[in-house]
């Protein structure tokens, strides 16, 4: 047979300190998760030069020795689709800058 415990057995439910989701605004949690573009944007530059750098010291580490020419291809060739890539958003960027500014308001 089965025995229940009391509901007094049961400890209460904890406060964390953490915003739930029921007690957090909207805007506050969109603030939270959400990074701005310019941030995705700068996160982005960040990215494509650390692809560059690493490229470089693929061909240096190709030129030495001490680096396998595939590997320092694969090297390059990330570099260069994440700077395509980045120049292909700053393309789009520029385009519905130009679209907005020729706009009369």
């Amino acid at each position: 047979m089965i025995t229940i415990d009391s509901i007094e057995a049961i400890s209460p439910i904890q406060y964390t300190g953490k915003p739930s989701l029921k007690t957090e605004h909207i805007s506050d949690r969109v603030l939270r998760r959400d990074p701005s573009f310019s941030e995705r944007l700068n996160a982005a530059v960040k990215d494509v030069n650390s692809k560059q750098h690493i490229a470089d010291d693929a061909i240096e580490g190709v030129i030495k020795g001490e680096v396998g020419i595939h590997e320092g291809m694969q090297a390059i060739s990330k570099a260069d689709s994440s700077l395509k890539l980045l120049n292909a958003v700053r393309s789009k960027a520029m385009a519905a800058y130009k679209e907005i500014s020729s706009m009369s308001f």
